[in-house]
């Protein structure tokens, strides 16, 4: 009993290191103006006695319901196939947000469906001046060297390293 609840107890602080920690990661690797954490955490949801106030016994007990919603069937530990479920789940959410916010966005002719040309809408454009920007030598094409010439300038700009971002995304809970 005593084990279990240690368990518990690390489980739950890793839980809320985890979430600060995917917090910075997307702070740093979002899509540019989209910084900052991938599920904005509720003030509301975690503040239980609604005091105006998260306490820290307030976000263990946040943390601890998260993790027994993922703990499917209810043995005190996640297993890999609840782990993979959660993130499966997730995935699945962010997929559907992502979809209808596209449809929203590129739709032009309102019937819930996207054709090839909606989608390159505004790839066009962007495509366009990506290769005349990458094009140093104005050959009209780009060149490896100059691909990686203009993947090495965006990653210094970002302030990002080799590979910083190329981790996978945390988790949505």
């Amino acid at each position: 009993m005593k084990r279990a609840m240690f368990m518990t107890g690390v489980l739950a602080a890793a839980l809320s290191v985890t979430a600060a920690g995917a917090w910075a990661m997307d702070k740093e690797c979002g899509p540019k103006g989209k910084h900052g954490p991938r599920h904005m955490m509720n003030f509301e949801e975690i503040d239980a006695n609604q005091d105006g106030k998260i306490t820290q016994d307030e976000l263990d007990a946040f943390a601890k319901a998260r993790f027994d919603k993922a703990d499917t069937d209810g043995d005190g530990m996640l297993s890999a196939e609840e782990m993979q479920a959660k993130a499966t789940e997730n995935m699945k959410k962010r997929a559907e947000k992502r979809s209808a916010k596209m449809l929203e966005h590129k739709d032009a002719n309102g019937d819930g469906k996207l054709s090839f040309e909606e989608m390159q809408s505004k790839g066009k454009k962007r495509g366009g001046k990506m290769i005349e920007k990458m094009d140093t030598d104005n050959d009209g094409a780009v060149s490896r060297e100059e691909f990686e010439a203009a993947k090495a300038k965006m990653e210094k700009r970002h302030g990002k390293k080799k590979g910083a971002c190329d981790k996978a995304p945390a988790e949505d809970n």
